[in-house]
């Protein structure tokens, strides 16, 4: 599933498409996967004004997963990935076979700042298992109360804001990483990696994680998600960024997924566990449990 560097350098790559952008039109394939959160009624002309029909692309944002589209009249459309979600510009000829399937909202655009694409183009959002979707929120105050219920966002997660929220769960320090409302974009990927790299084992109490601990969790958070960005993200399968392409942050992996293969710092075999049903992988010298 996408985490915040995926959601990211989506954002990233994008946005100088799409900002100063003019969405001509919008074709609804599939309406389940959008979500009307300040409409009432589900008619056609409702759905294409909360789809930023006639309008222009002013700016993007992002909170943890998820990313927002923000309108000129005010409007925001927000977009969660899910599993296998995706957006992507389309120029020229539509695609034709299993690459046209599970295109569920596509708009015509047209983008006056790029005079190097006078034609229109497409913006396309696609999602062949449907865990993802869209929701059109009718101003910035509707959203940030939707985004105020997630926790500070990591990218840029602080020492003490880490402290702070670690501090009230007894739960085992992954699953309280894995929480949104506790800290907002991290995964099981990049929960992984972090905690290999601070030297924490996945099952130790959260609240009982030692400060400095925390402190060295935060910075690396930040830098292990900093970094996976710039790589364009970890593709496992199905994710690609606004231009079809894959990312490369996998080819960096300390711990997320290999189980088994020795730790790139003291050589030990990393081990696996399960955790609220997730894979969970660490390395019993560096992330010894009774330290």
């Amino acid at each position: 599933m996408p985490e915040l560097p995926e959601v990211e350098h989506l954002r990233r790559s994008l946005e100088p498409w799409i900002v100063g952008a003019q969405l001509i039109d919008v074709r609804v394939l599939r309406k389940s996967v959008v979500t009307l959160a300040s409409e009432t009624g589900r008619s056609n002309a409702v759905l294409r004004a909360a789809l930023g029909v006639g309008e222009t692309i002013v700016g993007t944002d992002r909170r943890g997963k998820q990313m927002a589209i923000a309108f000129a009249n005010g409007r925001f459309l927000v977009i969660q990935l899910g599993m296998t979600g995706s957006v992507t510009i389309e120029r020229g000829a539509p695609p034709r076979g299993v690459e046209a399937r599970h295109r569920h909202v596509i708009w015509n655009s047209y983008s006056p700042a790029l005079p190097s694409e006078p034609e229109p183009w497409r913006l396309v959002f696609r999602d062949p298992r449907r865990f993802g979707g869209l929701t059109a929120y009718h101003s910035r105050e509707v959203l940030d109360r939707v985004w105020n219920t997630l926790g500070p966002d990591a990218l840029n997660i602080a020492g003490d804001e880490l402290l702070d929220a670690l501090a009230r769960t007894r739960r085992p320090i992954k699953s309280a990483l894995l929480d949104q409302s506790v800290l907002a974009g991290v995964g099981n990927i990049y929960a992984d990696e972090s905690l290999h790299a601070a030297g924490i084992h996945p099952l130790q109490t959260a609240s009982a994680v030692p400060t400095a601990q925390v402190h060295r969790l935060a910075s690396e958070i930040r830098r292990i998600l900093g970094r996976a960005t710039a790589e364009g993200g970890s593709t496992l399968r199905d994710y690609r960024d606004a231009f079809g392409k894959p990312g490369n942050a996998v080819q960096v992996h300390a711990a997320y997924g290999r189980e088994g293969q020795p730790c790139l710092r003291c050589g030990t075999n990393l081990l696996g566990l399960r955790l609220q049903g997730r894979a969970t992988v660490f390395c019993p010298r560096c992330q010894d449990l009774s330290t």
